[in-house]
């Protein structure tokens, strides 16, 4: 059996990318797999070429190459589908934008291959026009579903009748830095705890909610910067003046650039907890990533990230800052050795191997 991923992929950023990235690498252990690459996540005219490709990165896979918005593309993919024998397609699907060429590949290519859907999200988080309308016809091309969580299961059946197995977002043994250098590295002083905030930044993240929390910390915990690692999407004059409103300049450590993977770990090891103050979600990378560094998670636990974290091995907040503040504070001052402990539980279940052995007994 040949199988065929595509999709965003490095040096595009993001988590879909570095996900469909990993999924490669640790599939094609399993089962004979090829990748289609996409050199862009949306038109250059919609978001622009540096928002979404890294200036530097070193290509060494020799795998096909598009641009899902050229029509001529389609013809590359017909060609290596045949050339490579391929019986199973998956397409990564977050997003109407990138909907729109999947549905397109789905349709031109063999019926004799299975179409599968790997699903982000459901509903993206911007809304774009015909948002629902492409959502439901790409589900059309597809033989199967599957999620990674199953409150993005609940959501497909919202607008198809397409039934979906759920998963979840695998997590990494990934590699660990000491703190000192870790410290060193982001040239932070030793003597305060670090709270961290990473990730793309957008508006349902929560970041306002965690600013106003913050504030309420700060005046128990004097030794405490939070950390703001990512990309604004928007609004980032918004987040600055709030900020200063909330004379917290001092007490921010603030990394507005797409933060490469390679550097991740250093924020991840700096930090005594993650928090995740979101409005809504499906999953989250973030969570998973936090889990693969046995870090304590402090979240507002929606959608399916609630799934993963709870009290045994994490701290559930409401969505409003006195809740978030106090969880925060808590988490600072507990001893989370039985915590970790669940986390580190956690991770081996949720690893890649496991992973890819249910993706393969789904599709």
């Amino acid at each position: 059996m040949n199988i065929l991923i595509v999709g965003p992929y490095p040096p595009l950023k993001g988590g879909i990318s570095d996900f469909n990235f990993k999924l490669f690498d640790h599939l094609k252990k399993y089962q004979s797999t090829f990748f289609i690459r996409f050199d862009r996540n949306y038109p250059f005219f919609i978001r622009s070429k540096k928002k979404q490709v890294l200036d530097v990165y070193n290509e060494k896979l020799n795998i096909l190459k598009i641009n899902p918005y050229n029509p001529f593309s389609y013809l590359k993919i017909i060609k290596f589908i045949k050339n490579n024998n391929i019986d199973k397609i998956i397409s990564t699907y977050w997003t109407p934008i990138i909907g729109l060429p999947y549905l397109l590949i789905n349709s031109v290519v063999s019926k004799k291959i299975t179409k599968i859907g790997l699903f982000h999200n459901i509903f993206p988080h911007e809304n774009y026009f015909l948002s629902k309308q492409i959502l439901k016809l790409y589900t059309k091309t597809l033989n199967k579903a599957i999620t990674l969580s199953e409150h993005t299961s609940k959501q497909l059946l919202e607008v198809s009748n397409l039934v979906s197995n759920s998963l979840f977002i695998p997590v990494d043994n990934l590699e660990k830095t000491s703190k000192t250098i870790s410290l060193n590295k982001l040239d932070l002083n030793k003597n305060y705890k670090y709270i961290l905030f990473i990730g793309m930044i957008r508006k349902y993240k929560g970041l306002e909610l965690l600013l106003n929390a913050f504030k309420k910390v700060i005046e128990i915990e004097k030794n405490v910067k939070l950390i703001i690692a990512g990309e604004f999407i928007k609004n980032k004059k918004e987040y600055l003046s709030l900020i200063n409103e909330l004379s917290l300049t001092k007490n921010i450590v603030l990394n507005d650039n797409f933060i490469e993977p390679h550097n991740i770990k250093y924020y991840l090891n700096v930090s005594e907890i993650i928090v995740q103050p979101y409005i809504k979600a499906t999953q989250s990378g973030i969570t998973a990533l936090a889990i693969s560094y046995n870090k304590i998670i402090v979240t507002t636990g929606v959608g399916g990230i609630k799934e993963i974290i709870n009290k045994d091995n994490g701290y559930i907040c409401s969505k409003d800052p006195i809740s978030i503040s106090k969880n925060i504070i808590n988490a600072l001052n507990s001893n989370n050795k039985k915590k970790i402990e669940e986390l580190i539980l956690l991770k081996k279940k949720l690893s890649w191997n496991n992973f890819c052995s249910l993706l393969m007994k789904n599709i």
